[in-house]
């Protein structure tokens, strides 16, 4: 984890905080190096995708008040087999975590995964 990404989780509070470099750790594995990270100040979330567009954002991981939504751009078309995504947008959908110890890591990334493979195949098109 780079110095700017953890000057960002740094304000937020501990526990948002914690989970919030959790997510990442595992965001950071599947999407990096093929795609770029931006962190967003205004809006406070880091974005994954390869441009700042809604064709282009894959997902993002936005700190909140006291948790931590996993977001996908596209999670409306996205095959959710364990059911943890929430949203009734026409394409946003996200994952909120409470607790670091709650984290689904495999279905994180199962929902990760399916998300690149929905970006790419769109990128194609």
């Amino acid at each position: 984890m780079n110095k700017e990404v953890k000057k960002f989780f740094d304000q937020f509070t501990p526990e948002v905080a914690e989970i919030g470099r959790a997510v990442f750790k595992i965001t950071e594995k599947i999407m990096l190096p093929e795609k770029k990270m931006w962190i967003d100040q205004a809006d406070k979330m880091i974005t994954f995708g390869t441009e700042r567009n809604m064709k282009g954002e894959i997902c993002y991981i936005k700190p909140l008040k006291d948790s931590v939504n996993l977001g996908f751009f596209h999670g409306a078309k996205l095959n959710d087999r364990k059911k943890l995504l929430q949203g009734t947008g026409k394409l946003l959908r996200h994952v909120k975590f409470k607790k670091k110890e709650n984290i689904d890591i495999d279905g994180m990334k199962e929902l990760l995964e399916t998300a690149l493979e929905e970006h790419n195949d769109r990128q194609k098109k």
